[in-house]
């Protein structure tokens, strides 16, 4: 199929050695019933097979655009890469490994065409293994359609709170919580965010710089599909050195303090939305609020401090042979 030179959705494909699922899940994408879209692949120097899917894909569908980088860049920086490549009104990132359904796009783009107010639409979403069988469906009916950005914030706060007096932190439930990173955005306001930054958990940051952008809207089908496997890049980056490793293409400095940047960048994200001075003053009380009513937040950035001051310490304590040489310095 011929290429649209204004396509109205952009589905950016962010790849690194996604061999073993990336061409049935090309062929998902391609399946899309709606009429006016392009597929934007940015390959992380892959090692893998990766870049002869995707050029034996291009060369039979004009809608796929295949650009491989120089150099690994990191896992944040080639999301945003797909992003700086979009040229469609819509947004939306897909991964070598997840699965839409036929109408995710249609159904997507309607929600956003009826409503003016909402900057995300996204569908519900039902996890699957490795095989394609769905396992259990994933945690949805989040209704982050206040009508401020505060009420939208505390809306998104809270399903953290619920989950932990619930204690039942479970993989579907905490993932269900981002699921709108997986929908479709209005790509001039995603421009306006700081996108996927260089830190850990940075896409919970950037859905609470589109919330007070707009609502989010949920299409009630679950027409999006997360596969569960061992080969996914966060189950093979535990510690948080190597999550900094992969977040960033670069290793990880002596000190990383993930909860301190995060709070940094909640008050970075107000300053930046450039909202009503009221407006904004809402927002800094929801953000102050969140850790207030999740006081383990608060002795987790005490805890932060001490663990980093260890980290400080124990390469001199090596020198000295006052600990073990072999003990790791990860978290």
């Amino acid at each position: 199929m011929s290429a649209s030179p204004n396509p109205v959705v952009t589905i950016g494909l962010p790849i690194y050695n996604g061999a073993s699922y990336l061409g049935v899940a090309l062929e998902a994408l391609l399946a899309q019933d709606y009429p006016s879209f392009e597929i934007v692949i940015s390959d992380n120097c892959s090692t893998d097979s990766s870049a002869e899917i995707c050029r034996e894909f291009m060369s039979r569908d004009g809608r796929i655009r295949y650009s491989r980088n120089e150099r690994n860049l990191g896992a944040a920086a080639n999301y945003n890469r797909v992003v700086e490549l979009a040229r469609g009104k819509y947004f939306a990132w897909a991964n070598h490994d997840d699965l839409w359904g036929t109408n995710f796009i249609s159904r997507c783009v309607a929600e956003l065409e009826r409503r003016p107010d909402a900057v995300l639409a996204y569908a519900r979403c039902t996890k699957i293994d490795d095989a394609g069988n769905q396992v259990a469906p994933m945690m949805h009916a989040l209704r982050l359609e206040g009508e401020t950005p505060s009420e939208r914030l505390r809306r998104f706060h809270d399903w953290f709170i619920v989950l932990d007096k619930e204690d039942g932190w479970s993989t579907d439930k905490v993932e269900g919580i981002w699921m709108p990173v997986h929908g479709l955005i209005r790509t001039e306001r995603l421009r306006e965010t700081g996108r996927i930054g260089l830190y850990i958990a940075s896409d919970t940051i950037l859905l609470e710089e589109l919330l007070m952008r707009g609502a989010f809207a949920e299409v009630e089908e679950r027409l999006f599909f997360k596969r569960d496997h061992e080969e996914r890049s966060m189950r093979a980056s535990v510690s948080y050195d190597d999550r900094m490793d992969w977040f960033t293409g670069r290793k990880a400095g002596l000190l990383i303090f993930p909860r301190w940047r995060l709070f940094a960048e909640r008050m970075k994200a107000v300053r930046q939305a450039s909202l009503p001075e009221s407006t904004a003053r809402a927002c800094y009380r929801e953000m102050l609020g969140f850790y207030v009513r999740r006081p383990h937040e608060g002795k987790a950035l005490v805890k932060e401090i001490l663990v980093n001051g260890v980290r400080l310490v124990q390469p001199v304590l090596r020198k000295l042979h006052v600990v073990d040489q072999s003990a790791p310095k990860k978290w």
